[in-house]
């Protein structure tokens, strides 16, 4: 801006030159830029809004109706961290149902559950004919079960019904 200046001299600083720039030039320009901003700015909304909508359906099994527009908050905010969390619970999730995908087994399993063999125990106790009875029933309903391959409850309940009728 200024020069050193030697002993004895005066040096005027020279203001810079402005070009003359036409106000309305500038205006226009300045409108065309927002356009252009508005038009990138409305593709990006869209482009995350399909982003959004794809991941939210990809897991879909794990968002309910109600937590819908929170993990669309989260998608938009926080991207990476949202996706790992979906990601845990879907693993949770199928964790759930059975890496197998079989699903969770029960504790007591009734299709492998075998009734009690049939025994002869005759006199135990107090009637001795009321237990020869149930151990007639109990006999006959193995009977049914294995014959017919039903349940053993069901069987039971058939050889209550013959043997109370003889």
């Amino acid at each position: 801006m200024s020069e050193v200046a030697a002993a004895g001299e005066v040096v005027v600083p020279v203001a810079p030159v402005v070009p003359v720039v036409n106000v309305e030039e500038l205006k226009n320009s300045l409108a065309f830029e927002k356009g252009k901003n508005k038009v990138l700015f409305d593709e990006v909304r869209k482009l995350e809004d399909e982003f959004v909508n794809r991941t939210v359906e990809e897991f879909d099994a794990v968002i309910s109706d109600q937590s819908r527009e929170f993990w669309r908050g989260q998608l938009l905010s926080n991207r990476d961290a949202a996706i790992v969390a979906l990601g845990e619970l879907q693993v949770a999730k199928q964790g759930a149902a059975g890496a197998d995908g079989a699903g969770r087994r029960p504790i007591h399993n009734r299709a492998i559950a075998r009734p009690v063999p049939p025994a002869v125990v005759a006199g135990v106790g107090g009637d001795g004919l009321a237990d020869a009875k149930a151990v007639k029933v109990r006999n006959r309903a193995h009977e049914i079960a294995t014959a017919e391959k039903i349940p053993f409850s069901i069987a039971f309940r058939r050889a209550e019904g013959e043997i109370s009728e003889r």
